[in-house]
């Protein structure tokens, strides 16, 4: 268990990272953040200063420790995004951080962990949302179509990497066959190990996607969690990318379903939260047009990704609630798993009735600050 003093914590990473960058005279000057932020891990930024060649140089770094157990997703190991961005970096342009080291011995710190630069840039905030307000918003209508458009060319470039090149070890043999088998696979146990009481939708929904999934789909590589959150844009106008994050999510499939996980994400902080989207911003038609002129291809079934990518996103919220119900945080009782608004967005890709979040589910959004 990572210890709950600081300074523990400050002298144990400067004595790792003085030994890992060879910097003997490495002083770790600052810590913030220790929030225990993040799904899949605990995530605290340092600042360090070391002499290299004679320059002193200073820079801030990330830590990423495993977490014990992860309340989302199955087996949460804080190698795996290291190993994808490593490969990335690797095999690519793709901008992802500078990784500085792995620890998997949690003897050092008490959890696993993983150190990275910090990078600059920032990020498509989703609170408040992007369309309403921030930095977005105070850009011009075609800067903001270009910020839009650099995203999507990092999703492309990804999905355009030959998986035989140094991504073989997503590919695992108990999900299936690398791509829609070994994708599905993958879905079919996250969505089993978190099923809990069986919500009927849910369980139609799945048999839907299970029987009907697209047959010789292309296999490409998955950056998992393509959202304008997980990018740092340049702190201009020009709306460049500076980084690509959180590759926890990453696997082998078709391209597609990566593209309908950013669709989703556009819908549910527009239409889906009742908010006008910003002027400029190009449109789902649109933003698929430039998406398959990058990534060389025509997309096909997008019908059925969106509902994969919705379907992905009600287990997130099912386990949203799961954890407060554990946590005593909420009643036991609450109806909250199958009345939320993403069960909404569910019911109508299935065409059927959607279901009234109540007081259940404002109580759950109260204990999660959504309210």
């Amino acid at each position: 268990m990572l210890s709950s003093d600081n300074n523990v914590v400050k002298t144990t990473l400067q004595t790792w990272l003085a030994a890992k960058m060879s910097a003997p005279d490495l002083e770790v000057t600052g810590m913030k953040d220790r929030s225990g932020a993040g799904f899949s891990a605990e995530t605290f930024y340092i600042d360090v200063a070391y002499r290299q060649g004679g320059v002193l140089r200073e820079c801030g770094l990330v830590v990423r420790c495993q977490n014990q157990s992860s309340d989302f997703f199955v087996d949460a190991s804080i190698d795996f995004p290291y190993r994808v961005m490593a490969a990335v970096a690797a095999s690519s342009s793709v901008p992802v951080p500078n990784l500085i080291g792995l620890e998997l011995d949690d003897s050092i710190l008490g959890l696993p962990f993983l150190v990275m630069e910090k990078m600059d840039g920032r990020v498509v905030q989703q609170s408040p949302n992007y369309n309403r307000a921030g930095w977005v918003a105070e850009l011009a209508p075609e800067q903001r179509r270009q910020v839009w458009y650099n995203g999507i060319d990092q999703i492309a470039a990804v999905n355009r990497l030959d998986w035989r090149d140094g991504f073989t070890f997503l590919a695992d043999p108990k999900y299936g066959e690398p791509g829609m088998e070994g994708y599905l696979g993958w879905v079919r146990e996250w969505y089993e190990w978190a099923r809990g009481e069986p919500i009927p939708l849910m369980e139609r929904a799945y048999e839907k996607l299970m029987a009907e999934r697209p047959e010789h789909a292309p296999v490409s590589v998955l950056w998992g969690d393509p959202s304008p959150s997980n990018i740092l844009f340049a702190n201009d106008a020009s709306g460049e990318v500076t980084v690509v994050l959180d590759w926890e999510l990453a696997n082998l499939g078709p391209a597609e379903v990566d593209l309908a996980w950013w669709l989703f994400f556009d819908d549910l902080f527009s239409h889906g939260m009742g908010v006008p989207r910003l002027e400029g911003l190009p449109d789902r038609e649109e933003t698929i047009a430039h998406y398959e002129a990058k990534l060389g291809r025509k997309v096909s079934n997008l019908e059925y990704y969106d509902l994969l990518a919705t379907f992905r996103m009600a287990i997130v919220g099912m386990r949203a609630v799961d954890r407060q119900i554990e946590r005593g945080t909420i009643a036991a009782t609450s109806n909250a798993r199958s009345h939320q608004p993403i069960m909404c967005l569910l019911a109508k890709r299935m065409g059927e009735p959607e279901p009234t979040p109540g007081e259940d589910y404002a109580a759950f959004a109260k204990v999660i600050g959504l309210a």
